[in-house]
This record gives C-alpha cells, sequence and structure tokens, in this order.
C-alpha cells in the first residue's frame, strides 16, 4: 500500500521536525550507548532525548530505525526492515527481520517479531513500536495482539503516524477469545520438571527461565538452548491464540542469539525442553537447525507434568 493510499491521518508537521533534526548524530550517540542485545537503558534514553532536545522517547525510537535496520538479515528477500520498542519502563529495544535460506518461509521473522520476543525475554512489555510504516502485515498484527500489554500499545512511523494496534486491528482475535491471559512479563512461572540429562550450565538456565514460557493453549510448553562458545542462549515458545502465529522455541532463541551478535554457524549443540503431548517442536527444531549448524547435535529432554 503506498503512503498515500493511508486511511489513516499523519502529523505532518511532526514528520517535518523529524526530518530537520540532526538523525545521524542521533544514531552515532544511541549506537555508542547500546548495551549487549541491541538494547539502551532507561537511563540512556532519557540522556539522549535531552541531549538531542527530542520531544520524548517516541521520537528517538524513530530516529533509531536506520540503526536497528542494521539488525535485519534477509538474504532471502533483501528487504531490510528495521523496528524500535519502546518499553513500559523506558528501555529500548531495537530489531531487524531475519530469514534463513534453506528453511521454508515459514520459519522468516518479521522486526516487529523480533522486538515483540526480545521484549518478553527481557521481562519487558511495549507500550511503543516504530516501524518505517505504522501498518504491520496481518501475521504480525496477529503476534503483538497476544501480549498482555496490547491494548494500551502505539505503533508510530516516520510519516506521523501515531496508531493504537485496536485502531490497526479494530476486532482481534485476542486470548480473551479463549479466556486465556495475554503473554506478560509479570506472569507466574510455570514449575520446571526435566526427564533427562543436560549439562549443569543448561539445566540451570532452564531451570531458572524455563517456566516463563507462553502455552495457555495447548498446555504444551517448551524451552530451548542453543550452546555456543559463549554463554548459553535460551529460546521460550510462546504461544498464539491464532495457533498458527505461535513462536517456536527456536525462533525466539534464534533471535536471542541474533540480537548477541552470535552467528547460527557457531551453534555447538542444543537441548530441547518440552511437555510433549498434542505439540512436539522436535522435528521443526530439528530441520532449522539442520539448516543452521548442521553439526550441532540435538538433545530431547522431557517436561512431565
Amino acid at each position: 500500500m503506498a503512503l498515500a493510499d493511508s486511511p489513516f491521518p499523519r502529523d505532518t508537521a511532526r514528520a517535518e521536525a523529524l526530518a530537520a533534526r540532526d538523525g545521524e548524530a542521533i544514531r552515532a550517540a544511541a549506537e555508542a550507548a547500546l548495551s549487549p542485545g541491541a538494547l539502551l537503558g532507561a537511563e540512556a534514553v532519557e540522556r539522549l532525548v535531552a541531549r538531542f532536545d527530542l520531544a520524548d522517547a517516541e521520537e528517538l525510537i524513530l530516529h533509531l530505525l536506520p540503526l536497528a535496520e542494521k539488525l535485519a538479515d534477509p538474504p532471502i528477500s533483501g528487504f531490510f526492515v528495521g523496528a524500535a520498542g519502546l518499553a513500559t519502563t523506558g528501555e529500548v529495544i531495537l530489531g531487524g527481520n531475519l530469514e534463513w535460506p534453506g528453511a521454508h518461509l515459514g520459519m522468516t521473522l518479521h522486526g516487529e517479531g523480533f522486538v515483540a520476543i526480545r521484549a518478553f525475554h527481557l521481562g519487558l512489555s511495549l507500550k511503543a513500536l516504530a516501524i518505517s510504516e505504522a501498518h504491520p502485515c496481518a501475521h504480525c498484527r496477529q503476534c503483538l495482539a497476544e501480549y498482555a500489554a496490547a491494548d494500551d500499545m502505539v505503533l508510530v512511523d516516520p510519516h506521523g503516524h501515531r496508531l493504537t494496534l485496536a485502531e490497526l486491528y479494530p476486532w482481534p482475535f485476542s486470548p480473551a477469545a479463549l479466556g486465556a491471559p495475554g503473554a506478560s512479563p509479570d506472569a507466574p512461572p510455570l514449575s520446571i520438571t526435566i526427564a533427562g540429562s543436560a549439562p549443569p550450565q543448561v539445566e540451570a538456565l532452564l531451570r531458572s527461565d524455563a517456566g516463563r514460557a507462553h502455552a495457555p493453549y495447548s498446555g504444551c510448553p517448551a524451552a530451548l538452548v542453543l550452546e555456543t562458545a559463549g554463554e548459553p542462549v535460551l529460546g521460550l515458545a510462546i504461544e498464539s491464540v491464532a495457533f498458527n502465529p505461535t513462536i517456536q522455541p527456536v525462533m525466539s532463541a534464534l533471535v536471542n542469539l541474533h540480537a548477541a551478535g552470535i552467528a547460527p554457524s557457531e551453534i555447538r549443540a542444543a537441548w530441547l525442553l518440552q511437555r510433549g503431548g498434542a505439540v512436539d517442536y522436535a522435528a521443526p527444531t530439528r530441520a532449522l537447525l539442520k539448516t543452521l549448524a548442521p553439526e550441532a547435535p540435538l538433545t530431547l529432554l522431557g517436561w512431565p507434568a
């Protein structure tokens, strides 16, 4: 859809003010302040807003879209998309779209999904999301609708649009439709039981974080740990009320791996902890790992109820 076809009003004055700023200087300062994992702490955000006399943190995340675009890795489409999320607690999370040659297109991730997954793993809720045009695809709208904070989230773009997710998706199929709570960092963790053997560091990570998996529909939570030369990387299953947009643990693990600046080829081994039953993540996990890290063995661990 061309910008001229947008059915939503836009603030052209804000768009013009944005264009008049020294975006390069803002991005250079932000890049220097980035923490590992493409994250700007709340204090760094406040300093950048004050230093460049920005209207607010929403303006900052709009300036950071070209910086977020650097995180994109789309070797199939060649279409680079950056996204920047502002958490309710003031942090900024950057992300980009990811594609993996040799895997099917259903395994790709959009920039909006990257940021939402990172926020969930970091224990943060998003209140604003900046993208190049504030009309994410329907798949992304459904993904975003899964989160408990979705009702209050706004989407902004450099063209002056500022829209709530409710305006973009006015009659959503939300978790409430099935009587389920939305995905939230404040949800009580699930109890962890592990059947099988894993290295102490892997088991410790699973016991501390796997309980945050979001699986209210199938009752089949899962988590994946990837071993690399550095610290192990965890990914959680984040189910969708619409099922198809569910984020598999291998997908969220690869997002966290990418945010840490680690290439998939550096994966040495993987451990998949899952409840099993109606949902089994083993086959798609094995298939994607075979494409990205063919020498990395996958060990399956049970998660008894």
